[in-house]
């Protein structure tokens, strides 16, 4: 199938990049590539959008507010696990289903990507693990994201259905990720994979648990990744304060006619974050793995992080990408503006996920040579 924007979008994104600083740390920014107004949404997602936009701008914020009842969560899920990307990855793309045994003995579903033709032996591997609030998501929302940067690195990747909350809670889930993680570098070399070149990576609530199997890793000193890639990721869902993160839409650049919907949609989504701790199961998300956020920054692996201008997790996605910048962990940040939550899923819709995903591919390959 057709991509919904045309290949000349992509080209202007690469040549309006500017590179320039989040404070001291090097930051990307990815200028809309056929609109100069500042703050505004990119033009093809405020068309996508432009009904709810109008909905938020009036909705009173009492009706903004979390439903964390069991009909609230089925219609949360409903939204989360749609998927929204084209079909639209022109190499074939070999899927091998396999079943890894977590610590209780539950058998997690994983799917193996490889490119029709690629070496038989010692690919990179990208370990990802799809988001979705810890209770949506699944494997197919993201297939088409992980399928196109399989096709243009020619690296193996690895997806991971991991067990959901509120059925299951805290901290299975990010087990479940851990246990697959330690399965993949056991057993690379029976799919192809190079156990020496690993990376994770995770969008949102996976960026959460992407970060968690680097903070497992190093904490147990088994060496597993090369490097991690954190899209828009959980990383401080208790909302701490410090000198790198201060919450406050005076932060936020936004279009004057869509200040007000921006405002509201910003806000209902970090309102989402905060009332994830019933949904988890516990109280106690300002742990180090729910909320890595506070923890000691250093000795993580090298960093990838990707944020859009609008969403509501950019100033922590930022403000930890400044803290592993502080702390000596090579880190690279690349701003969308223009955009909001959750844009990998859009694989053929919007140009900014397709560059985005070369991005993570650069990444991944410059640090296999090295």
């Amino acid at each position: 199938m057709k991509k919904k924007y045309e290949e000349r979008l992509l080209q202007l994104l690469k040549e309006k990049e500017e590179n320039t600083e989040y404070y001291e740390a090097p930051l990307l920014v990815k200028n809309l590539p056929d609109c100069e107004e500042k703050g505004a949404m990119d033009p093809r997602l405020y068309n996508d959008m432009k009904k709810q936009m109008k909905i938020f701008a009036f909705m009173p914020a009492r009706f903004m507010k979390m439903d964390t009842s069991e009909k609230g969560i089925a219609k949360l899920r409903k939204m989360f696990n749609g998927v929204k990307s084209i079909p639209c990855v022109e190499g074939e793309i070999k899927i091998q289903e396999k079943k890894v045994k977590a610590e209780d003995g539950y058998e997690i579903p994983v799917r193996i990507y490889k490119k029709q033709g690629a070496l038989e032996q010692n690919l990179p591997i990208l370990y990802y693990i799809h988001g979705g609030g810890f209770f949506g998501g699944s494997c197919d929302v993201v297939e088409e994201s992980v399928k196109m940067l399989v096709d243009k690195t020619g690296i193996c990747a690895v997806s991971v259905d991991y067990r959901l909350a509120p059925e299951h809670p805290y901290p299975v889930g990010h087990q479940d990720c851990f246990s697959v993680l330690k399965w993949i570098y056991e057993n690379a070399e029976q799919f192809g994979g190079d156990r020496n070149h690993v990376f994770v990576a995770g969008d949102s609530a996976g960026g959460n648990l992407a970060q968690y199997c680097a903070t497992r890793d190093r904490e147990e000193k088994i060496n597993l990744l090369k490097g991690q890639l954190l899209l828009y990721p959980t990383l401080n869902m208790a909302g701490i304060e410090d000198e790198y993160f201060k919450p406050g839409m005076e932060n936020f650049e936004m279009a004057p006619k869509q200040k007000r919907g921006l405002t509201k949609m910003i806000g209902m989504f970090s309102g989402m974050t905060a009332g994830l701790e019933p949904i988890l199961g516990t109280k106690d998300i300002k742990n180090d793995y729910l909320n890595p956020y506070t923890k000691e920054a250093k000795n993580n692996p090298p960093t990838f992080l990707a944020v859009g201008e609008h969403d509501f997790l950019k100033l922590e996605t930022l403000g930890y990408g400044l803290k592993l910048h502080n702390a000596g962990v090579e880190t690279k940040m690349v701003l969308y503006k223009g955009f909001g939550h959750a844009f990998f899923d859009n694989t053929g819709v919007y140009p900014q996920c397709e560059d985005c995903i070369e991005e993570m591919g650069k990444f991944i390959l410059e640090h296999c040579e090295r």
